[in-house]
């Protein structure tokens, strides 16, 4: 079976983790990688690095910190200008607190590199014209404000990853449409304010589209067929849109995280089918009923649900039999629930339950105690009778003999505990 180029990048990740070359910094909710360090003990493979001229890491204001070298980071000072070298490959640039109003030619030599860092560098109006220019570009990452749409990025016809972003909330960024027709694209992030178009022609290697802006009624931002192999995809909705406008999504059969947020408008419809595929679900300031939940308890591979911000409203739920099947990580923040009317048979192989500023709710149902694979709540500004029913369901599996869940009040004290321990950190 051929694997992907991210599959391949995962497993020699999980090996130097195994060899304690790289630390995992951070975990997701349901405790998979999101971001690692390296260990002090590769501080040798630097220096061997930059011995050999392979890697240079300036912190000085050196006018020639490109010379000759495949991998550089610049961490701090002036926009050098320099003759750089055709050596080098990657590029970084991590001063925070650089303003860059035009660029000068920096890029000119550099017709080989690869990786282009900018993120943190916050560019005046649309893009360093010469980067365009960089043909043998496979990945991107640039903050400005303003439009970029007259940057012509359709000459990076090998980018894979492209990430833009804005330096400020106050400047939309506005791109071009055909942004997604780069032919090699597979990760693209967004702020959820940018608008762009979905490819004209079907787009079989893009795997990451975060945040896609859906507006009005307009089919270009909805035909998702025209994205068939996506795997994450991050949906920002503004404006009035049709009932039916993301029923497209039923279609992407790879799709396994799905992120929906709604920003001005007034109704907010639940497609009909979402994709069977579907792992993780988050859905922010949708103001759905209870009742829609019955859409997504019928997916048969969910198993992290995040409900942000008032995603479903009223006061009473009651879910049905035969749903949330595989649903291991549930997360609730910001709610107006008052009696959520469960039992262990509806949530039957839970093991994570989060809740946030669920000020309404009260109690936790009493059949949860028979939710043998449960193994953490944890509450966040919650009522203190909440509090306390958790505390009572950790009681009773105790008494039980059975290994009892931990219970996590964050809002007083966040204790390490036995869940953490075991490897399992959220």
């Amino acid at each position: 079976m051929n694997k992907s180029i991210e599959e391949i990048a995962e497993e020699y990740l999980c090996d130097l983790i195994k060899r304690r070359l790289v630390q995992i910094h951070k975990r997701s909710l349901d405790r998979k990688i999101k971001s690692c360090m390296l260990h002090d003990s590769l501080e040798f493979c630097l220096r061997k690095a930059i011995d050999e001229d392979i890697l240079m890491v300036s912190e000085a204001e050196d006018n020639k910190f490109l010379e000759e070298r495949r991998w550089v980071s610049r961490e701090v000072g002036c926009w050098s200008i320099t003759n750089s070298s055709l050596k080098t490959r990657s590029l970084f640039y991590f001063d925070e607190n650089l303003y860059l109003a035009k660029c000068w030619s920096l890029f000119s030599s550099l017709k080989l590199l690869r990786v282009l860092d900018l993120s943190f560098i916050k560019y005046w109006h649309g893009m360093p014209s010469e980067i365009v220019n960089l043909v043998h570009l496979r990945y991107l990452a640039l903050t400005t404000i303003g439009s970029v749409c007259n940057s012509q990025l359709f000459k990076l016809q090998n980018l894979q990853t492209l990430i833009l972003s804005a330096w400020t909330k106050e400047y939309q960024l506005q791109l071009p449409c055909d942004v997604l027709d780069l032919p090699w694209l597979r990760h693209v992030r967004f702020d959820k304010g940018s608008s762009s178009y979905l490819p004209n022609l079907v787009q079989e290697n893009l795997q990451t589209l975060s945040w896609f802006k859906v507006t009005g009624r307009d089919s270009r931002t909805t035909n998702f067929t025209k994205v068939p192999n996506l795997k994450e995809l991050g949906i920002y909705i503004e404006g009035e849109v049709l009932p039916n406008a993301l029923d497209s999504l039923a279609q992407l059969c790879q799709l396994e995280k799905l992120k929906v947020k709604m920003g001005r408008v007034e109704r907010f419809n639940l497609p009909n089918f979402f994709p069977s595929n579907l792992k993780q679900l988050t859905l922010s300031n949708t103001y759905l009923s209870w009742e829609d939940m019955d859409v997504i308890g019928k997916l048969p591979n969910l198993e992290l649900l995040k409900l942000k911000d008032f995603a479903f409203c009223g006061p009473e739920w009651t879910p049905k039999d035969g749903e949330f099947l595989q649903l291991r990580f549930f997360l609730i923040e910001r709610s107006d629930l008052e009696h959520w009317n469960a039992t262990a048979n509806h949530f039957p192989v839970l093991e994570c339950l989060i809740l946030r500023y669920c000020l309404d709710l009260e109690k936790l149902p009493n059949n949860f105690v028979e939710v043998y694979t449960l193994r953490l709540i944890e509450l966040d500004n919650c009522c203190c009778s909440l509090v306390t029913s958790a505390m009572e369901i950790q009681k009773s599996q105790q008494e039980s003999r059975y290994k009892a869940v931990v219970v996590r009040d964050v809002t007083k004290v966040e204790l390490s505990t036995d869940y953490e321990s075991s490897g399992k950190k959220l």
